[in-house]
């Protein structure tokens, strides 16, 4: 019986088997010439990983600092014949973020396919590059970004009006709270839908997010998944299709609400201020996307607008409370621009929270949101005076970017001078990768830090948060995003009562 089993698992795998093989002998001549850790045959690092979340940025980090203490720009290691490249400055990441024919990304971004498909996020040649261009006007528009932050001052008051119920003093998941914060503001901003998450922590929406985002990360760890039997028997009806089923008929629901509305006339798909889906059905309308894309796409903004601002903002709001005398200059400068008023957050205040936002950009630096970047190469890719072979995968991981000693020196240091514009001068773009770099970058930085500044503002100017702990203490669990290891409970002491 068992002989039997392990004949018809072994003649299943045995095509992956010599695929697998086939690349590994190409591959292996230039691997042996690439610095880093010695893995296990097969294996390769595996063992490396072992542990909880937060083991896979440990290893690196340590495999980096070997690295640079031989004087090399990259690392390599390998996981079940997979062959991982990780560029460690600014130059060796600059090669392939400016690649117009590396546009591929890596293996691990499989599991959002059923969700995404192939809009924005996964399309590679002329099709990424027409996405692209039909999005950059919803990002770099003033009167659109203006439309955003309205969504965005809405949903803070309510985050002010959660804070101010709190008994003063008490101690709050400041994790769960911004999440929902993120999650409503990206729904209206996104869908012109709010499902109040907030007010309603138990919508099944957000709690299939949450557990969709678990099933994605345990799918990038846990190796067993990988194996396509065992995901579909194990996992993949037991909680990974609900979750899918669920966002998709809300998101469905949303939609053709939205597009009955624009029939009846009672949405104007050309208004200067719009929230992204009306420019998503204007795209359906011209005939440029089909109804599947249009639906895809709405998907691809909740989870690329939402989890990873919620991630940055929970980093946010740990430093400020583990070092106060920051939090202070934040504080006093968003006073000089808002006073004792409950004023709404204009786009001009934005333009005039300088510490505010050198505060923000030095968290994403020490903490950044995006664990790693991954692209799978075409062709053999030439990166400084390494050469990659083709079908290996590079593995951006900013954390290691952003910690080079070489350029930002005490890198362990919190200093958002750092981010001082004369500073600034002095070193790569390709040095701060929070939001990647070149022409993959993210297109809705400037959203991102739009919301972030809204909401810090906000509460700055109703409460303090502190924590007896350091800003250290947390370590990087590496999920979809990259966690806090202690959670993220903070002390919540109000400034003034609301008006």
């Amino acid at each position: 019986m068992i002989g039997a089993i392990l004949l018809v698992a072994s003649l299943y795998y045995a095509p992956w088997i010599i695929r697998t093989l086939r690349k590994w002998i190409y591959q292996y001549p230039y691997v042996v010439k690439l610095p880093g850790p010695k893995g296990l045959p097969l294996l390769g690092n595996m063992l490396d990983l072992a542990g909880d979340s937060t083991a896979p940025m440990k290893f690196w980090s340590k495999e980096a600092e070997k690295a640079r203490a031989k004087g090399d720009g990259v690392f390599c290691m390998t996981l079940f014949g997979r062959v991982m490249t990780f560029p460690l400055n600014g130059e060796a990441v600059k090669s392939i973020c400016e690649s117009t024919e590396e546009l591929t990304k890596g293996k691990d971004y499989d599991f959002l396919h059923p969700w995404m498909g192939k809009g924005i996020v996964f399309a590679i040649g002329q099709a990424w590059r027409d996405r692209r261009k039909s999005y950059t006007p919803i990002f770099h528009n003033r009167t659109m970004l203006e439309g955003y932050v309205d969504y965005f001052n809405k949903h803070a008051r309510v985050t002010v009006e959660i804070l101010g119920e709190v008994k003063p003093g008490s101690t709050i998941d400041i994790n769960m709270m911004l999440k929902r914060y993120s999650l409503d503001a990206i729904c209206e901003s996104s869908l012109g839908f709010t499902f109040n998450v907030q007010r309603n922590p138990e919508h099944p929406y957000i709690l299939s997010v949450d557990k969709f985002a678990y099933y994605l990360q345990r799918w990038t760890n846990e190796p067993q998944m990988w194996i396509t039997w065992i995901w579909y028997a194990l996992y993949h009806y037991t909680g990974y299709k609900d979750c899918l089923d669920t966002m998709n008929r809300l998101t469905q629901e949303v939609l053709d609400n939205r597009m009955a509305a624009v029939k009846r006339g009672e949405v104007d798909l050309d208004a200067e201020k719009r929230p992204l889906i009306d420019h998503f059905i204007a795209q359906y309308e011209k005939g440029d996307w089909t109804y599947e894309e249009l639906h895809l796409e709405c998907n691809s903004a909740i989870f690329g607008g939402h989890d990873s601002t919620s991630c940055t903002l929970t980093w946010v709001y740990w430093a400020l409370a583990t070092q106060p005398e920051f939090q202070q200059q934040c504080y006093e400068e968003i006073y000089g621009i808002f006073g004792d008023s409950d004023r709404d957050c204009t786009h001009d205040d934005m333009n005039a929270m300088k510490f505010t936002e050198r505060f923000i950009k030095e968290t994403m630096r020490i903490f950044p949101p995006v664990p790693l970047i991954e692209r799978e190469l075409g062709a053999d890719f030439q990166m400084g005076k390494y050469l990659l072979p083709k079908g290996s995968e590079i593995f951006i991981a900013p954390h290691l970017v952003h910690h080079n000693p070489e350029v930002y020196p005490d890198p362990f240091t919190f200093d958002p001078d750092r981010f001082l514009p004369e500073n600034i001068a002095k070193r790569s773009p390709y040095d701060f990768l929070p939001f990647s770099a070149g022409p993959r970058n993210c297109l809705g930085q400037k959203f991102a830090l739009h919301e972030m500044k809204t909401i810090v503002s906000w509460t700055l100017r109703y409460f303090s948060f502190h924590t007896d702990r350091k800003l250290l203490d947390q370590e990087m669990r590496i999920e979809v995003v990259t966690k806090t290891s202690l959670g993220c409970h903070l002390q919540v002491t109000p400034r003034k009562v609301k008006k």
